[in-house]
Order: C-alpha cells, then sequence, then structure tokens
C-alpha cells in the first residue's frame, strides 16, 4: 500500500468513527441517545418512577431527572458498562434491572454523579 493510499484510508476511517460517535451522541435536550441527564427522561418518566433497586424493593430509582435511555454493553470482565454522556460506568451487579425492564429494546440507566441507582439492558442480542 503507498503511502498516499494508506492516507485515504485513515481519513476514511476516522470520518467514519466521527459519524459513528456523532450518531450515538445526543445533539440536544430529547434526544435520549446518549445517557445525558435529562435526555429521554420524560419519555420514560411514568415508567421510571416505579422501578427499585433489585436489593432494596422499598426505594424509588428515579428522582426525577436520573433516569434515562443510554448505550451499554458488556466488558471483557463480564460487567455492563452503561454510558452516562460523559463516560463508560462499571454497573454494579446488584443494580441491574431484568432485561428490556422498560418495554422498548433499549437500555436505560438511572444515575446521579456517577452513582447508579438502577440499570437494564436493553434486548439483549448475538
Amino acid at each position: 500500500m503507498t503511502a498516499r493510499h494508506f492516507g485515504m484510508v485513515f481519513i476514511a476511517v476516522a470520518l467514519t468513527g466521527m459519524g459513528a460517535a456523532a450518531f450515538g451522541q445526543a445533539s440536544g435536550q430529547g434526544s435520549g441517545q446518549t445517557g445525558n441527564h435529562g435526555d429521554g427522561h420524560a419519555q420514560g418518566h411514568d415508567i421510571y418512577r416505579r422501578w427499585s433497586p433489585p436489593n432494596n424493593p422499598n426505594t424509588s430509582c428515579c428522582n426525577n431527572g436520573d433516569c434515562r435511555p443510554t448505550r451499554a454493553y458488556v466488558d471483557n470482565e463480564g460487567r455492563w458498562r452503561a454510558w452516562n454522556g460523559t463516560t463508560w460506568l462499571v454497573v454494579p451487579q446488584e443494580r441491574v434491572l431484568p432485561p428490556d425492564f422498560a418495554g422498548d429494546g433499549r437500555s436505560h440507566l438511572c444515575e446521579k454523579e456517577q452513582f447508579i441507582y438502577c440499570f437494564t439492558p436493553g434486548e439483549i442480542r448475538s
């Protein structure tokens, strides 16, 4: 591969990566795609207010703005990681609700200042 071809491939890969990152991130309030505080909360508020941490059914996961749709994945150690709009957080196992608990196929995170109250993974895909 010549230097010119390598440069063209590098630019194409970089542009593809930037486009994918932009697609996955919210462009504004209410888009509900990244896990940013407030993004997507209103659409699921009625669902979120009934959620409780698995190990503490007498409390709520929701505080009128800390729950929202998010991106998530299972890392190499088998732990869930969820995007809070700034960083990927490791989700404690005791905070994981059943898959697709929201019923919309998406992952959802209830979190404030990197403390996770509840998390539900979206539909599990193979």
